[in-house]
């Protein structure tokens, strides 16, 4: 197994190429920036199957497709997404709140597009309830009355960099929802809470509310519970310091609050279906907020 990786920034407007054919590209508009990750363009020609594992993290994609079927399966014991050819026509989902390692197969050509949003952002474009969002295939109509109209015109776009412009312009002509100010003093308080060993509980006492309040807060913002969403965030602190800063597991441990070793290794486990040790064995390079292992052992 190899890592899908950023191999390396070589666009002045913060292009970074993957392999796999793939492209991160980051927003160039100085607002849309502090609510959209990148937009991520995937492109495989060829039909044949190639299958990849990604893991929990608090950002929530829209990812976009052109001709293709998609089979999304999320219970208690798997987190599956499996693509294959599809009629002509648009599917656009969200992927997101993961609890477990997310795998995808494809066994398709793919044309896909990925809007990767930072947490809490969707609430500035739209109102709609998560749980409906999550349960539909035509997400991308939020944006726009004639979603199918303007998503033949941006994939028919060859060059990557229109796309990205086109999206941001569409973006920003439905930003028109304020952000909640308790949820972005919550979103700071918990960037800062591995200072402070910050529980829900304290959480809900600094941001002067009580915790089914939070909770709502949470569900209404983000789509998850603010103790999950705590978690996710650890664990990815914890993958990043693992992975970037190369530090020593016992001090990783140590800085997160873990006192025990034995619920350390359990706690990551859970979330990428490897220990510590285990993951590092199998990750080359990693780069930004993509940590993706290929499952083909003979991919190039």
């Amino acid at each position: 197994m190899i890592l899908l990786f950023l191999s390396a920034f070589v666009h002045p407007h913060d292009i970074a190429y993957l392999t796999m054919e793939s492209i991160i590209i980051k927003p160039r508009n100085e607002v849309l920036k502090k609510y959209v990750q990148y937009f991520l363009f995937f492109k495989k020609t060829d039909p044949g199957f190639l299958s990849y594992s990604t893991f929990p993290n608090n950002n929530l994609c829209l990812a976009i497709y052109k001709e293709n079927t998609i089979d999304y399966t999320s219970n208690s014991k798997s987190n599956n997404c499996i693509i294959t050819p599809g009629n002509v026509g648009f599917k656009s989902r969200l992927f997101g709140f993961h609890k477990m390692p997310f795998q995808v197969n494809i066994s398709s050509a793919l044309d896909q597009i990925c809007i990767l949003f930072e947490p809490a952002a969707l609430r500035v474009f739209t109102r709609e309830s998560f749980e409906d969002l999550l349960a539909i295939d035509h997400v991308f109509d939020i944006f726009t009355q004639k979603s199918d109209f303007f998503l033949e015109q941006l994939f028919d776009e060859n060059n990557l960099l229109s796309r990205a412009e086109k999206l941001e312009t569409l973006l920003l002509e439905n930003l028109n929802v304020r952000q909640s100010e308790k949820m972005i003093e919550a979103l700071h308080l918990i960037k800062r809470g591995s200072e402070q060993n910050l529980t829900t509980e304290k959480l809900a006492k600094k941001l002067g509310m009580s915790a089914p309040t939070l909770f709502r807060l949470f569900k209404n913002n983000i789509g998850m519970n603010p103790k999950s969403f705590m978690n996710t965030h650890r664990f990815r602190n914890i993958l990043n310091e693992i992975l970037r800063e190369k530090q020593a597991l016992t001090h990783v441990a140590y800085a997160n609050l873990y006192y025990d070793q034995a619920h350390f290794i359990k706690d990551f486990r859970s979330f990428s279906g490897y220990s510590p040790k285990q993951l590092l064995n199998k990750i080359s390079i990693e780069q930004n907020d993509l940590a993706w292992i290929y499952n083909n052992k003979n991919h190039r």
